[in-house]
This record gives structure tokens, C-alpha cells and sequence, in this order.
């Protein structure tokens, strides 16, 4: 599970340049670059591991910095990547530092399918309305006054079971190449699966809800 920089927005077709670049450098590049550059250098492969785990962390500082505000998603984000750097480091597996991210993918996943069974508004509905509502008393209002139609109701469910069904999928090939692969091929692997099923998974749901709003009329009202 890689971690953009999404901020609170409308539904709208289009991604900025300033969107997309900072979750390759600090997602992608620099975690990859550290890995080879300290691995180069001698370091052990756990210890290049846990310090290209660094970056994603800072990228969800920075978020915090930029909108002023701590996002849920990003606190346990963040408790995920110490859990894990901590449990590699202790137990000296460069194994559980290859999963890690891929385990924090699979826990998301599997807390979006049960979601579906334990609450009448499932996980995405939250990440959603984070999303597209923000901090706007009338957008919340109005994301919350769409409970009351069935159509919306059923997009959620779809959306949440796609949501989670996809990180369920990528925690399981991930720890499959995590076990079979090289670790220098699983860095490598591990952010581009990551960044590619985020940004299919985006897409899908951006299409989606844009086609259920004109569809049933759902357009938000004006900020």
C-alpha cells in the first residue's frame, strides 16, 4: 500500500503534476535508490530496508505539514511502517522487512471486506468522504444525506469490496515474490505493484462515481 498525495477535492477526471510526482520520488525512487546505494556500500540488506522505509513517512509528514491537519489514514500508515521496521529489526529477517508494506496492504484489504459485513457505512465511505467532502460543513452534510439513497448505498458496497478484494490480491502476490524473488528484484517490485494497483483502483472509482452522479444526479453542491 503506497500512500499519494491525495487531498480533499471533487470527483473530478484529471491529475495534476504536483499530485503524482511526490508518490514516485519518495514511494518509489528514493526508497529503491537507498536500498542499492547503502546495499553498495556494504550495508546489511535489512538495515538498506528499513532506511528506504523512511521516505513513505516523510511523505505523509509532509501532507500533515502542507493541509495543517493529521489524517487518520496517515497515523496508521505511519504505525504500520514502525511496526513492521521494528519487527524486522528485531527478529533480523530481511523477509518481514520485504512484507511489511505488503502485509499493511493486505490488512487494509481485509478491513475494507469486513467493513461490508459489520457496519451499514463501509471503510471507503470514510476515505472517500475525507476525499471529497473535506472539512466543508456543506459538502459533509451533503455526503452524508447520500446514505439515505440506495443507489449510493450499493456504489459504496461495490467500491469497498473492489477496494479491499485488490489489496487482498496485492499482500498475496507480494509476499509470493517476497519469498521466491531476490530481495533487490522484491524493491523494486514491491512500489510499482503498489503505485500501479492505487492508481487503477483511483481511476476505476473516479470513473465510476463520475458515471453514478450524473446517473442519479448526485453532484455535490457547490464549495
Amino acid at each position: 500500500m503506497t500512500h499519494s498525495d491525495l487531498s480533499p477535492a471533487k470527483i473530478e477526471p484529471g491529475v495534476s503534476v504536483g499530485q503524482v510526482l511526490p508518490p514516485l520520488v519518495f514511494d518509489l525512487a528514493l526508497p529503491v535508490l537507498t536500498y542499492f546505494v547503502l546495499t553498495g556500500f556494504g550495508v546489511a540488506k535489512l538495515l538498506a530496508l528499513c532506511a528506504g522505509g523512511v521516505f513513505p513517512a516523510l511523505n505523509i509528514a509532509r501532507t500533515w505539514i502542507r493541509s495543517h491537519r493529521i489524517q487518520p489514514l496517515g497515523v496508521i500508515v505511519i504505525t504500520f511502517i514502525a511496526i513492521g521496521t521494528a519487527a524486522a529489526l528485531v527478529s533480523g529477517s530481511v523477509f518481514v522487512a520485504l512484507v511489511k508494506d505488503f502485509l499493511l496492504a493486505g490488512t487494509f484489504g481485509l478491513l475494507c471486506l469486513g467493513s461490508l459485513f459489520v457496519t451499514p457505512r463501509p471503510l471507503m465511505f470514510y476515505l472517500l468522504r475525507q476525499f471529497i467532502a473535506g472539512e466543508d460543513p456543506v459538502r459533509l452534510q451533503w455526503w452524508e444525506s447520500l446514505l439515505q439513497r440506495a443507489p449510493f448505498r450499493a456504489a459504496l458496497q461495490r467500491v469497498t469490496a473492489i477496494w479491499g478484494i485488490g489489496y487482498v490480491l496485492q499482500a498475496v502476490i507480494g509476499i509470493a515474490c517476497a519469498w521466491w524473488l531476490q530481495p533487490a528484484q522484491v524493491v523494486i517490485i514491491s512500489p510499482l505493484m503498489a503505485l500501479c494497483a492505487l492508481a487503477a483502483l483511483v481511476a476505476w472509482t473516479r470513473v465510476y462515481l463520475l458515471g453514478l452522479r450524473e446517473r442519479y444526479g448526485l453532484a455535490a453542491p457547490a464549495a
